[in-house]
């Protein structure tokens, strides 16, 4: 580890850490807009204070803290988070309103998942520098860029139904490609077991295809829904 700061590594770093945030950002939209809307700055405000706590533990793990133990207790952290989310994106998708069950749920979602995301950040910009101020750039960048997203997706399915089955779908998708991301390095780690794991652009392709389709159909249930309402009713004779 170094301070030298290569203008190359922190771009091609900031870069990484943006792609790595869109597919985690469609999760944790999918999970913050699982409640009722007046509920949905709760779910915003739990996953700002997981992304500090989660960069701060992340800065102290290349400083202070040891990173083998810590790293296990936040790849436990994601997995869970992911679990919540996708059963919270669930909810959505059958759901027309959100309930109390599935805000505990996104909420803790994206805690879980924003304490476990910078940690996972840095371990993907190490193969691409060894400098801790890229580092510590490159998390902050993703942080920065997933409030972004998830702020522009949960107000896109504020307004549309349709986009709120979309991004649930993307939410589920990438939740079970990172999930299971994840879980091969858990494993990897603990038992010396080599499961296959998918690319970051097979994940991000699967995301945008599943928010296309869930839009979709979304807007195909929510018109024939309409139709029916529309249909005048029949005459009790």
């Amino acid at each position: 580890m170094s301070f030298d700061l290569v203008p190359a590594e922190l771009l091609a770093s900031a870069l990484t850490a943006v792609l790595l945030s869109i597919p985690i950002a469609f999760v944790l939209a999918g999970a913050a807009i699982s409640g009722p809307r007046r509920t949905w700055n709760r779910a915003g405000l739990a996953m700002g204070i997981g992304l500090l706590i989660g960069v701060l533990l992340a800065a102290a793990m290349l400083f202070i803290l040891p990173s083998g133990a810590t790293t296990v207790l936040l790849d436990i952290s994601m997995l869970l988070g992911l679990a919540c989310a996708i059963v919270a994106a669930v909810l959505v998708i059958i759901q027309d309103d959100g309930t109390t069950v599935s805000t505990v749920l996104g909420v803790a979602a994206c805690v879980l998942v924003g304490l476990a995301v910078p940690a996972d950040a840095m371990r993907a910009i190490l193969d691409l520098s060894s400098s801790l101020l890229v580092l510590i750039a490159a998390m902050v960048i993703e942080a920065v860029a997933l409030v972004a997203i998830v702020g522009f997706l949960v107000a896109g399915a504020g307004r549309v139904r349709a986009l709120q089955i979309g991004v649930a779908a993307a939410g589920i998708v990438s939740a079970v490609l990172l999930g299971e991301g994840v879980l091969a390095i858990v494993l990897r780690t603990a038992a010396g077991v080599d499961l296959p794991q998918a690319p970051l652009t097979a994940v991000l392709i699967a995301a945008l295809v599943a928010l296309v389709i869930g839009s979709v159909v979304g807007g195909v249930l929510d018109t024939l829904r309409g139709r029916r309402r529309g249909e005048p009713a029949r005459e009790v004779r």
